[in-house]
C-alpha cells in the first residue's frame, strides 16, 4: 500500500475528516468553558535524602546509590499519600468546616448531606468530639475517624480519595525537592490543605523517626548484651578447663613432654644395650673364676655372698639405685649425690670382699691376686645388669606415662582450639554489635527533621489556565488522527485492487492495462474516438483503451479469451470498446459471445452507430447498438454513417444453463475458429465467470491467449484466489488481467 494511495483515502474522505475535526474542537471549546475555575497552591520542601545533614549515603558505589536515592523518594512519597498522613488533613479540614461559625470562620465547602446519609445529630457528635480534642487537656491527641464520622468526610469531599484526586506530592527533577500541590474551587481550600498538609506531615515524619531511631537503639543494646555475655561464658569454659586439666601454655607442654619421651627412649636404649653388655660379660667372668678356683672358691664365694653386711650392702646399693632410675626417668638432672653414695658403697664392698673372709695359708698360695678381681668384677657386674634392667622397666613406664600425658594434651589442643574459634566468633560477633550499637546511638543522638520548607504556599489570587484553546486543538488534531488511523484500517483490511500499483502484488498476474472510471451517462464511441473529449477523464480513458489495444497486437495472438473471477467486472464493455479500436485500424475483429449464462454482447448489434449507457449501480457497463440479431455464421451488415464498424462482426447466442462443451458436442469447434481466423484479424471470445462457471475452463482449448478482467471496487475472496492461483499456472497462455473502473486519483 503505498503513501499516494493512502493520501488519495483522505483526500476522498476530507469532508468527514474536517467535520470529525472541527466537531471535537467545538465540542471541546464549549466543555472547558463550562468548568468551574480551579485555584493550585503550591509548596516545596527539601527532603534531606541527598543534602542530608547527618550520616550520608553510600558514595563508593553510585548505582547503588542512585538506586538508594530513588527508593528514598519513593518511600516518602507514598508515605505522604498513605491514608495515615492523609487522614490527619482531613481531621483538620472537618475540624475547619464542621467548627466554623458561618460569620467569622467560613466554611470551605457545604457537606452534601444526601449523600453522605448523615443526620444532624452525628454531625454535632462529630462537632463535640472535635472540639474536646482542640482542648489544651487534649492536645496531644489524636482524634480517631469512625465510620459515620468517614461518612461525613465522604460528604464534604475530604475523605482519602477525593483528596488524593487533587493532590499531586512529586519529586522536582533530579533535586533534593519534593513539591506538594493541591487544586480546588476555592483559593481559600487549597492554599489550607497545602498548608496543613506540611505541617502535620512535619510533626508525624519527626515521631516517626525518633520512635524508629529509639527502637533501634534499644534493639542494639541488648544485641551488645547479649553477645558480651554469650563472650563471657565462653572465656570462663575456657579458664576452667584449663585449670581442670592443669593446662598452661599446652603447645609448649606438649613440646616438652615430646622431648622428654626422646631422652627416655635414648636412656633406655642405652640401658638395654648395657644388659646385653653385662649378660655376655658375666658368664665369661665366672667361667674364669671357675677354672682356677675350683676347690675353694665356693667357700669363699659362700662366706662373702651369703655374709649379711655383703647382703646389706648390695640391698642398699639397689634401693638407691632405684631411686636414681626414678629421677632419671622423670627428668631430673640433680643426680650427683646419689651417685656419689652408690660409688662409696661399692668401693665398702670391694673391701669387704677383700678381707671379709680369712683365708688359710693353703688358699692363700693358690689364689691370686687376679682371681680376688675377677670376684670383684662378676659382683659388680651382677650388681650393674640388676640396675640396668631395673632402669629399663622404669624407663618403659615412665615412657607409657609420659605418652598419656602427650595423647591427653594432643585432646585438650583440639578442644580448647574449638573453645577458641567459638570465642574469636563471639568476639567478633561482639564487635560487630558494638559497632551497630554506635552506629544507632550516633543517630539516635543526632537524629533531626530532615524535611524544611524551601517555598511556602501561597493564597492563589487567580485561577489556573484552562488551556481552552490548546485542548480545543489538540481534541481536533486527535480526532482527525484517530479518523484517519480509522481509514487506514478500513483501507488496509479492504481486499480490493484500488490501484495498478496493487495489482501484480495482489494477484500475482502480469498487468496488461487498466481502465479508469469514467462519470457519463452515455458514451458514443464514433464521437469518443473522433474527437478531442472535454473531460479530462474520458481523455485519460480513450489512451487507456488504446494501450490495451497496443498490448494485444504485441502479444502476437488471433484468438483471445475475456474472463473474470466473478460477474459484473465489465467483460462485454472492454470487448466492446477494444474491438472498436482495433477497427479504426483496419482490423476485422470477430466477437463471439460464449457466456451462456450472461449473453450481454448478443445484445449488441452491427449498425452505424455505437452508445453505451453506464450502470453504476450493477458495478459494470452495458452496452446497446442498433436492432437485429446475428446468428452463427455471421453475415456483416454496415451502415453508411460509421465505416469502421464493417469491421465488426458478432456471433450471439440464446443463453441457457448449457456448458460450452456441451453446446459444442459434435462440432469441431477448433476447426471453425481457424476458419475464422483466417477471414478476421481478431477473434474475441468472451466467457462466464470462472468462480461460479467452468465455462473458461473448456474454452481454453481454443484460443491462444487469456485476458483477465478485475474490477478495481470489487473485493478479492478465497473463492477469486483459487482463480487467480489456476490463471497464474495455465504456462504462457496467460496474457495478463486488465483493471477495469479505476479510480482516476488512485493511478
Amino acid at each position: 500500500m503505498d503513501f499516494a494511495y493512502l493520501i488519495n483515502i483522505l483526500l476522498r474522505r476530507k469532508w468527514l475528516l474536517l467535520s470529525v475535526v472541527l466537531f471535537s474542537s467545538i465540542a471541546t471549546w464549549f466543555f472547558i468553558g463550562r468548568l468551574k475555575p480551579v485555584f493550585k497552591a503550591k509548596a516545596i520542601i527539601s527532603t534531606g535524602i541527598i543534602d542530608y545533614k547527618g550520616v550520608s549515603l553510600q558514595k563508593d558505589n553510585p548505582f547503588i546509590q542512585k538506586f538508594q536515592i530513588e527508593s528514598s523518594f519513593n518511600g516518602l512519597t507514598e508515605k505522604m499519600k498513605s491514608r495515615r498522613s492523609i487522614k490527619m488533613l482531613t481531621e483538620r479540614l472537618l475540624a475547619h468546616d464542621v467548627l466554623a461559625d458561618g460569620i467569622m470562620v467560613k466554611p470551605f465547602r457545604v457537606p452534601d448531606t444526601d449523600e453522605g446519609s448523615l443526620s444532624q445529630s452525628e454531625i454535632d457528635h462529630l462537632a463535640q468530639k472535635l472540639k474536646t480534642n482542640n482542648t489544651d487537656t487534649a492536645i496531644n491527641e489524636k482524634p480517631h475517624l469512625e465510620r459515620a464520622d468517614n461518612k461525613l468526610a465522604e460528604a464534604y469531599g475530604y475523605d482519602y480519595e477525593s483528596i488524593l484526586k487533587k493532590l499531586e506530592i512529586q519529586r522536582i527533577g533530579e533535586t533534593d525537592y519534593l513539591s506538594i500541590e493541591y487544586k480546588s474551587e476555592s483559593p481559600e481550600l487549597s492554599f489550607f490543605v497545602v498548608n496543613t498538609f506540611k505541617e502535620e506531615f512535619f510533626k508525624l515524619h519527626e515521631e516517626d523517626l525518633s520512635h524508629e531511631e529509639n527502637l533501634a537503639l534499644d534493639f542494639h543494646t541488648k544485641q551488645v548484651a547479649k553477645r558480651k555475655e554469650d563472650l563471657d561464658a565462653k572465656i570462663l569454659e575456657i579458664n576452667e578447663y584449663k585449670r581442670q586439666n592443669s593446662l598452661v601454655d599446652v603447645s609448649t607442654q606438649r613440646e616438652t613432654v615430646i622431648s622428654h619421651l626422646k631422652d627416655l627412649e635414648l636412656k633406655k636404649e642405652e640401658q638395654n644395650q648395657q644388659v646385653e653388655a653385662l649378660q655376655r660379660q658375666i658368664p665369661i667372668l665366672n667361667a674364669k673364676i671357675l677354672e682356677y678356683n675350683k676347690v675353694n672358691l665356693g667357700d669363699y664365694s659362700s662366706s662373702v655372698f651369703f655374709s649379711s653386711d655383703f647382703q646389706k650392702l648390695s640391698d642398699e646399693i639397689k634401693g638407691l639405685q632405684v631411686k636414681l632410675i626414678d629421677q632419671v626417668a622423670s627428668g631430673n638432672k640433680n643426680t650427683g649425690a646419689l651417685e656419689a653414695r652408690i660409688e662409696l658403697l661399692k668401693e665398702e664392698q670391694s673391701k669387704y670382699i677383700s678381707k671379709s673372709v680369712p683365708i688359710s695359708s693353703k688358699t692363700k698360695e693358690g689364689m691370686a691376686t687376679q682371681v680376688r678381681q675377677w670376684i670383684t668384677e662378676s659382683l659388680e657386674k651382677q650388681m650393674e645388669l640388676e640396675f640396668s634392667k631395673a632402669a629399663v622397666r622404669g624407663f618403659e613406664a615412665e615412657i607409657q606415662k609420659q605418652q598419656s600425658r602427650a595423647n591427653k594434651l594432643l585432646s585438650d589442643d583440639s578442644h580448647l582450639a574449638t573453645l577458641e574459634a567459638d570465642k574469636y566468633r563471639l568476639e567478633q560477633e561482639y564487635l560487630r554489635a558494638t559497632k551497630e550499637y554506635d552506629d544507632a546511638k550516633l543517630y539516635s543522638e543526632g537524629t533531626e527533621n530532615p524535611l524544611a520548607a524551601v517555598e511556602d504556599p501561597e493564597m492563589p489570587t487567580e485561577p489556573e489556565s484552562s488551556h481552552r484553546a490548546l485542548f480545543s486543538v489538540f481534541a481536533g488534531v486527535a480526532s482527525g488522527t484517530l479518523t484517519s488511523i480509522f481509514l487506514f484500517l478500513l483501507a488496509f483490511v479492504d481486499s480490493s485492487i484500488q490501484s495498478p500499483s496493487q495489482f501484480q502484488r495482489m494477484t500475482k498476474l502480469p498487468l496488461a492495462g487498466h481502465v479508469n472510471h469514467v462519470k457519463v451517462k452515455n458514451m458514443n464511441l464514433q464521437h469518443l474516438f473522433a474527437h478531442t473529449q472535454p473531460e479530462q477523464e474520458l481523455e485519460i480513458f480513450k489512451e487507456n483503451i488504446r494501450k490495451l489495444r497496443t498490448t494485444i497486437e504485441n502479444a502476437g495472438a488471433k484468438s483471445i479469451l475475456f474472463t473474470s473471477p466473478k460477474e459484473q467486472e465489465g467483460k462485454s464493455f472492454l470487448i466492446v470498446l477494444l474491438a472498436y479500436a482495433f477497427s479504426l485500424n483496419n482490423k476485422r475483429i470477430l466477437i463471439i459471445d460464449t457466456n451462456f449464462k450472461n449473453n450481454t454482447l448478443s445484445g449488441f448489434k452491427t449498425k452505424s452507430f455505437i452508445e453505451i449507457n453506464t450502470d453504476p449501480a450493477g458495478g459494470g457497463y452495458l452496452g446497446h447498438v442498433g436492432t437485429g440479431h446475428k446468428q452463427l455464421p455471421p453475415v456483416a451488415e454496415n451502415g453508411p454513417e460509421d465505416p469502421y464498424l464493417k469491421n465488426i462482426d458478432i456471433v450471439g447466442n440464446k443463453g441457457g444453463s448449457q456448458s460450452p462443451s456441451e453446446v459444442l458436442a459434435g462440432k469441431d469447434f477448433k476447426k471453425v475458429i481457424e476458419q475464422y481466423a483466417r477471414k478476421y484479424d481478431y477473434i474475441f471470445l468472451e466467457a462466464a465467470a470462472m468462480n461460479k462457471y467452468s465455462d473458461a475452463r473448456e474454452l481454453l482449448p481454443y484460443t491462444d491467449k487469456v485476458l483477465a478482467v478485475l474490477s478495481s471496487q470489487s473485493p478479492i475472496g478465497n473463492a477469486d484466489r483459487d482463480t487467480l492461483d489456476f490463471l497464474r499456472n495455465l504456462n504462457g497462455k496467460m496474457l495478463g488481467g486488465i483493471l477495469n473502473n479505476v479510480d482516476l486519483k488512485n493511478i
